[in-house]
C-alpha cells in the first residue's frame, strides 16, 4: 500500500507540474485553436478537462503508440484503423515507427484535424463526453521522439465466445459458426525478435482479442516484457471467462492491469449477450482478478458496452463497480440493431431521464471518478437525443389552431375573389375543429399561393375543395 501511494503520488505530481507547465505556456489558447472542422467552443472544453491541461495537441498517439491489428496493419491507435502506417511482414517495425505517416498525423492533430480517421474522438468531443475521447490516454505518456510509450496488441481474434454485439473480425467462435475460414495473422518468430527493441522502452503494452488469456503469441510477448521490462504495464481487456494456474502465474509475475468485460448484472441477459459464457463463473473470477490486482497494488476496471438490450442496467452497473471499488469504462457500440443512437426520441429522453434520478452511490475516489464517467456518458447519450429532438421539432405539432383561423388565412389568400371567398366560407360553415399544427405545416399553409387556391375553387366541386381543406387538418398539406 506505501508503494502504491508513493507511486500515485509521482504520478499525480508529475501531471500536475505538466498542467502548470501548459497552463502558463498556452494561456493564449483560444487563439492557438483553429479546428478543421467542429466547434472550437468544444475543444476548448474539452482541454480545460485533460490530466496535463490544455494545449493545441488534441491527441498525441501519433507519435507515443503504436497499435497492430490482426491483418498486420500498424495504426495510432485501436480506434483509428484508416490511416495506416505500415503492415507486418512487408514492412519491419522500425520501417513503421520511422514513417513519415507517424509525423504527418501527429502533425494534422496538432492543427485539431480528425479527418485522418479520427473521427471517433471528434465525436465524443462534440458529443461533450470528455472522459470517454481515447485521446486523452495519450497525454500522460512518456515522450520518447518517435519511439512509442505504449504498443497494442490486438494480434488474433481466438476467442470463446458469440457476443451478439461482436463479429467474426474480433470472434474465432463467430467466425467458426458462420463457415467462414480462420484468419491467420502474420505474426511470427521475426516479429518477435523485432519487438526485442522496443520493449525495454515501453511503459504501457495492451493486449485485445478475441480473448488475451486463449492467444499464445500473447504469452511469448509477456515473456519478453517479464524478461526485458518487468515494470511495463500490461493493460489486457479480458471476458473473464478464463482463470487458470496458467493464468494466475503470469498474473502474479507481471505488472497486470485488468480490463473485464461486464454487460449485465442479470444471469439470463448476460449470458444471452455474451454467449457460452457462465455468468456466475465470470462473477467468481471478477473477485479473483481483483484480489490478485490489489495485492500488486495495480487496478481493475470492469468495461460495458451500453446497448439497447441493457440500457436499464446502466446506473446499477455504475453501483456495482462502486462497491467493488474498481474503475468503470464505457465502450461506444455501434452495431445495428445494439447502438443506443438507434433509439428513438421518446426512448432517449426516458433513459436520459431514468439516468439523471438514478441514485449512484459516489463515495471514495474511485466512485467519484465513475460517477463523472457516467455522467460523461449521460451528455453522449443528451447529444444523440438533442439531435433527434431537433429533427422532429419542424413536425412536431405544438401550434394551437382551430378552423375559424383556418377560414380568415384561406379568405386572405383569396386574393379578393369573391367567388373563391363565398366558397370557403360556405366550406367552414360545416367545419368547426380544433387542432394542432407543426412549424412545417404552417409554412406549408403559408406556402398556399393565391392563384393556386382561386385555380382549385374555380376547377374542383364544393366537396372536393372541402376535402382538400379536411386533409390539411389531418396531415398538414394544402397540396395533393
Amino acid at each position: 500500500m506505501i508503494k502504491y501511494r508513493i507511486n500515485d503520488i509521482k504520478t499525480h505530481v508529475s501531471a500536475f507540474a505538466k498542467k502548470l507547465r501548459n497552463r502558463i505556456r498556452y494561456r493564449n489558447l483560444s487563439e492557438l485553436i483553429q479546428p478543421a472542422f467542429g466547434k472550437k467552443e468544444n475543444i476548448l472544453a474539452y482541454n480545460q478537462t485533460r490530466v496535463t491541461g490544455p494545449e493545441p495537441c488534441v491527441c498525441h498517439a501519433p507519435l507515443r503508440s503504436l497499435y497492430f491489428d490482426i491483418h498486420g496493419k500498424a495504426t495510432a491507435c485501436c480506434f483509428n484503423r484508416a490511416h495506416v502506417l505500415g503492415k507486418f511482414p512487408e514492412n519491419s517495425i522500425s520501417e513503421i515507427i520511422n514513417s513519415d505517416k507517424r509525423m504527418f498525423l501527429q502533425t494534422e492533430l496538432c492543427r485539431q484535424n480528425f479527418m485522418y480517421g479520427c473521427q471517433h474522438c471528434h465525436k465524443l468531443i462534440e458529443a461533450g463526453n470528455f472522459d470517454g475521447v481515447e485521446a486523452r490516454l495519450y497525454d500522460n505518456l512518456k515522450d520518447q521522439g518517435i519511439t512509442p510509450s505504449e504498443i497494442t496488441f490486438e494480434l488474433d481474434n481466438t476467442c470463446n465466445l458469440e457476443c451478439v454485439m461482436c463479429h467474426e473480425e474480433f470472434s474465432s467462435t463467430i467466425a467458426k459458426a458462420k463457415g467462414l475460414e480462420r484468419i491467420r495473422h502474420p505474426y511470427n518468430a521475426e516479429f518477435l525478435e523485432q519487438l526485442r527493441a522496443y520493449i525495454p522502452k515501453l511503459k504501457v503494452a495492451k493486449f485485445l482479442g478475441g480473448e488475451p488469456f486463449l492467444i499464445n503469441i500473447y504469452y511469448e510477448i509477456w515473456d519478453l516484457i517479464l524478461e526485458l521490462n518487468p515494470k511495463c504495464r500490461i493493460n489486457l481487456q479480458t471476458n473473464g471467462t478464463i482463470f487458470n494456474d496458467r493464468v494466475k502465474s503470469y498474473l502474479d509475475r507481471g505488472n497486470f492491469y485488468i480490463g473485464i468485460s461486464i454487460d449485465s448484472l442479470q444471469k439470463d441477459r448476460y449470458e444471452s449477450i455474451r454467449k457460452n459464457a457462465v455468468f456466475e463463473d465470470v462473477m467468481s473470477n471478477i473477485d479473483k482478478f481483483i484480489e490478485i490486482s490489489r495485492k500488486k497494488n495495480n487496478y481493475v476496471n470492469i468495461s460495458v458496452c451500453p446497448m439497447q438490450q441493457n440500457r436499464d442496467e446502466i446506473p446499477d452497473l455504475v453501483n456495482f463497480c462502486n462497491q467493488k471499488n474498481v474503475f468503470i469504462y464505457f465502450n461506444t457500440v455501434y452495431t445495428a440493431g445494439f447502438a443506443i443512437s438507434e433509439l428513438s426520441e421518446e426512448e432517449l429522453l426516458g433513459m436520459l431521464t431514468r439516468y439523471r434520478s438514478a441514485k449512484i452511490n459516489a463515495k471514495g475516489v474511485i466512485a467519484k471518478r465513475n460517477l463523472r464517467f457516467y455522467n460523461d456518458l449521460i451528455s453522449n447519450f443528451e447529444s444523440w437525443y438533442q439531435v433527434k429532438e431537433q429533427a422532429s421539432r419542424l413536425t412536431r405539432r405544438r401550434h394551437n389552431w382551430n378552423s375559424e383561423l383556418l377560414k380568415e388565412v384561406l379568405v386572405s389568400k383569396a386574393a379578393k375573389d369573391d367567388f373563391t371567398i363565398e366558397l370557403i366560407i360556405r366550406i367552414f360553415q360545416t367545419l368547426n375543429e380544433e387542432f394542432l399544427l407543426s412549424d412545417q405545416e404552417v409554412e406549408n399553409l403559408n406556402s398556399v399561393k393565391s392563384d393556386e387556391l382561386i385555380f382549385a375553387a374555380n376547377n374542383e366541386t364544393e366537396e372536393q375543395l372541402r376535402e382538400r381543406i379536411k386533409r390539411f387538418i389531418d396531415k398538414g398539406k394544402f397540396g395533393e
